[in-house]
C-alpha cells in the first residue's frame, strides 16, 4: 500500500510546475538554451552598464576598426562601437519577440477558442480567415503590412503578430474542439455554469501546453522577421540599433570589415537556437508519451 500511495504522489508530482521544471533540468538541450536566454535577457536589461561606449555617437577617426581591447567588436563605417550597438540591439529584438508573439497568441487563442467552443457557422468564418492568413509566407505578409503601417517598434510588432497568430488560432481551436465535450466540461454544464467560467477555468488551463510549446518557437520566427524587416530598412529606424540593420550597414564592407555583420549575426544564432532548444525540451517534458 505505501509502495502505492508513493507512485500515486509521484505521478502528481509530475503534473505540477515543479514536476516540469525538474524534467526541464534533466535536459543538458534545455539547460543550455536557458543560459543562452539568460544571457540574452542580462544584456537587454542591464545594457547601459554592459554597453562600452554610447551606442549612437560617431568617432570618424576610428572608423572600421577591428576588434581591439578599445573596441571589443570593432567600429562600423562611422566608427561607432559594433559591441555597444549589439548589446542594444539585444533590447530591440527581446522586446519585439515577445510584444509580437504576446499579441499573436491572445488574438490567436480568442478565435480560436470562440471557433472550436461554439462551432457553426463562427467556426466556419474564423478558420477561413486562418486560412487566409496562413497562405501567405510571413516575412512577406509583414513587409505588406508594415508597407501599410510604416516602419517603427510598434508597428513591426503588430506586422509580425497578424501575420502568425493564425497558428496560435489553429492550435487553441483543436484543443477546444478536443477538450469540450469531455466529461469534466460536461459536469460543469450540467451544474450550470456559465460559458465564460467553463472556457477559462476548466478548459482554457488544459489548452496551454500545446500553446506554451508553440509561443517558445514563434519567438525566434518574430526576432528572425524583425531582423528581416530592419536589414531591408522596413523595421527599427536609427539611430535605435537593431542587429539586422547592423547587418545591413556592414554589408557593403563584408571583405574590409566583415566584423560589422558576423557578429549580430552570431547573436541572432544564439537567441534562436536558445529558443529553440528549450521549445523542443519543453515538448517533451510536457507529453507524457516522451516522459522517461
Amino acid at each position: 500500500m505505501a509502495e502505492g500511495v508513493a507512485s500515486t504522489e509521484l505521478a502528481k508530482s509530475d503534473n505540477t510546475f515543479y514536476g516540469l521544471m525538474r524534467r526541464l533540468l534533466r535536459s543538458k538541450a534545455a539547460i543550455f538554451g536557458l543560459v543562452i536566454i539568460g544571457l540574452m535577457f542580462i544584456c537587454a536589461l542591464f545594457a547601459p552598464l554592459i554597453a562600452t561606449h554610447d551606442y549612437a555617437k560617431q568617432d570618424l577617426p576610428s572608423m572600421l576598426q577591428p576588434p581591439s581591447n578599445a573596441h571589443l567588436f570593432g567600429t562600423d563605417e562611422f566608427g561607432r562601437d559594433i559591441f555597444s550597438r549589439v548589446i542594444y540591439g539585444s533590447r530591440v529584438s527581446i522586446k519585439v519577440g515577445f510584444l509580437a508573439v504576446g499579441i499573436s497568441l491572445l488574438t490567436g487563442l480568442f478565435f480560436g477558442s470562440i471557433a472550436g467552443y461554439y462551432g457553426r457557422l463562427l467556426d466556419s468564418v474564423i478558420c477561413a480567415l486562418i486560412d487566409i492568413a496562413l497562405a501567405f509566407p510571413m516575412t512577406l505578409l509583414a513587409i505588406a503590412i508594415i508597407a501599410v503601417l510604416g516602419p517603427g517598434l510598434f508597428n513591426v510588432c503588430l506586422a509580425i503578430a497578424l501575420s502568425s497568430w493564425g497558428s496560435f488560432a489553429r492550435i487553441a481551436r483543436g484543443q477546444f474542439l478536443s477538450l469540450k465535450n469531455q466529461e469534466f466540461v460536461e459536469a460543469a454544464r450540467i451544474l450550470g455554469y456559465s460559458d465564460a467560467r467553463i472556457i477559462f477555468r476548466h478548459i482554457l488551463p488544459n489548452s496551454l501546453a500545446p500553446l506554451v510549446v508553440l509561443t517558445t518557437l514563434e519567438v525566434p520566427k518574430a526576432i528572425i522577421v524583425e531582423a528581416t524587416l530592419s536589414f531591408l530598412g522596413l523595421g527599427i529606424q536609427p539611430p535605435l540599433p537593431s542587429w539586422g540593420s547592423i547587418m545591413s550597414s556592414g554589408r557593403s564592407f563584408l571583405f574590409h570589415a566583415p566584423w560589422i555583420t558576423i557578429f549580430p549575426g552570431v547573436m541572432i544564432i544564439l537567441i534562436v537556437m536558445g529558443f529553440n532548444l528549450l521549445g523542443d525540451a519543453l515538448r517533451d517534458s510536457l507529453d507524457p508519451r516522451l516522459r522517461d
